[in-house]
């Protein structure tokens, strides 16, 4: 598939300088390894790589529509094709996903088949939708406490073939994120144009916004700028989810289940976590930061 890729054509993301970085995303791209140097021709590289593994599962799903084809099954088929995450490849200094930029959270959708409009839906939609047009497509009422909202309104030729929704869809979509490579629990409300990402407490980690139609690259945080729309979004977010209790949560969980872990390595402990994704860095101090290890362990679990 690297005939697919024009390696000259792929553009090298910008970075701002570690002193400018939020501090989860320093602490991402540290624990990622990407904290070093790399060259021009490493990180289009990286980049080409990702693109044609793109190209590839292109090249599939064609596959796949092309037997649908062949075997007279295309006209009756509903195809559906989407991803659980997307892939940052040294966007913002980072592999890999975990992070609430484009790159990672921003997923590809694609709905064919019968009565289904060719066209670009520019609503925003997630993940937690394709349960309940999946019950819409076989004609299931949607329980009343699902999450998600029927894509099909959206997308079919013929509304009134469809079930009627149940519920008006929001102007808004929601993710949250309380895995590895961040230090802080992340909430994202992501509406028609602006991004508002909450941490932990919503006091203690600043937020971020970002203006997607001025700035798609989400290199400027603009929070602090646009203080009327930070607090309605954290407002609008809190009424979604009470964010501060649930990261005390996970914070406390996770505090505990990494004393269980280390107590269960036993002396094997410094060498395990040496040699976990963030290696590279690690040994270039392994005591200070088993000694700042120690200290998060002892502190108590304020939030």
């Amino acid at each position: 598939m690297a005939r697919a890729v024009t390696y000259k054509a792929i553009k090298i993301p910008r970075w701002s300088p570690f002193s400018e970085m939020h501090p989860v995303d320093y602490y991402s791209s540290y624990t990622k390894n990407c904290t070093g140097k790399f060259t021009q021709k490493e990180i289009r590289d990286i980049r080409a790589h990702y693109y044609a593994m793109c190209a590839e599962t292109d090249a599939m799903l064609g596959e796949i529509i092309s037997a649908l084809n062949e075997t007279g099954l295309l006209q009756k088929t509903l195809v559906i094709f989407t991803a659980d995450h997307g892939e940052l490849a040294m966007e913002h200094r980072q592999f890999y996903k975990m992070s609430m930029y484009e790159a990672s959270s921003h997923i590809p959708l694609l709905i064919m088949g019968p009565n289904i409009k060719s066209q670009l839906v520019s609503s925003v939609v997630s993940l937690v939708d394709i349960y309940p047009t999946m019950l819409d497509i076989a004609g299931i009422p949607t329980p009343k406490n699902c999450s998600g909202y029927s894509l099909m309104p959206l997308v079919v030729e013929k509304a009134k073939e469809v079930a009627p929704s149940r519920r008006l869809r929001p102007t808004w979509v929601l993710s949250e994120f309380h895995g590895c490579n961040v230090n802080s629990s992340a909430y994202m409300l992501r509406t028609d144009k602006w991004k508002y990402i909450a941490y932990s407490n919503g006091r203690s980690v600043p937020p971020q916004l970002f203006d997607l139609s001025a700035d798609p690259d989400e290199l400027t945080n603009v929070a602090t700028k646009f203080p009327m729309i930070t607090e309605s979004l954290n407002k609008k977010l809190l009424s979604i989810i009470d964010y501060p209790k649930v990261s005390a949560q996970v914070k406390q969980y996770n505090k505990q289940q990494f004393i269980n872990w280390k107590q269960n390595l036993g002396q094997n402990y410094s060498e395990t976590i040496a040699n976990l994704r963030w290696h590279q860095d690690w040994k270039k101090n392994p005591k200070k930061y088993e000694y700042a290890i120690d200290l998060w362990i002892k502190r108590d679990m304020d939030v």
